[in-house]
């Protein structure tokens, strides 16, 4: 779900980041994966994960010790908000400001 949303957002040719903190990162092409599996997962098991746009214009960032996934960038946002809100089923920030 998050991988598709990263990939809508994505230009033809376009690549992103996946950064695993302290292991091996990468550098995809979302047009060229299809179905295969991506190199890391958005959510976190134990490491922060973070997928960036080139641009830095959208992206995720999973937190292993908070057991949180952020969002960023209104395209990305607008594209996976309701399909991960239905899965993670609490928002904890929104706009960086605790949500009660």
């Amino acid at each position: 779900m998050v991988q598709d949303g990263l990939t809508k957002c994505s230009a033809p040719a376009e690549s992103l980041w996946a950064l695993d903190w302290q292991h091996t990162c990468y550098r995809l092409r979302p047009d060229l994966r299809g179905k295969e599996q991506w190199p890391l997962s958005p959510y976190p098991d134990g490491d922060y994960y973070i997928y960036l746009a080139d641009d830095l214009r959208f992206g995720t960032f999973g937190h292993p010790w908070e057991h949180t996934l952020c969002v960023f960038g209104a395209e990305l946002l607008d594209e996976i908000e309701e399909k991960v809100g239905e899965l993670l089923q609490r928002v904890v920030r929104r706009d960086g400001q605790p949500v009660r």
